[in-house]
């Protein structure tokens, strides 16, 4: 899996983007290896967003966790 990893009011660390990758990693059994994987980190105010968005053939799988 291919992962673009992206940030938003927030500075992206290299712990950020591996704890990202090893959480996502566990899906890879699902996906080809050529499958590009989205995921937006964001704050705002007090609340932390990331979002995953995985691009396939007719369809976009999505999802959105928020958390204060």
């Amino acid at each position: 899996m291919k992962f673009t990893i992206t940030g938003r009011n927030i500075e992206l660390t290299k712990g950020l983007k591996d704890a990202v990758e090893d959480k996502l990693s566990r899906l890879e059994k699902y996906f080809t290896p050529d499958t590009d994987v989205y995921v937006t980190l964001s704050v705002e105010k007090e609340r932390q967003k990331i979002e995953v968005t995985i691009p396939m053939k007719g369809n976009i799988i999505r999802s959105e966790q928020v958390s204060n």
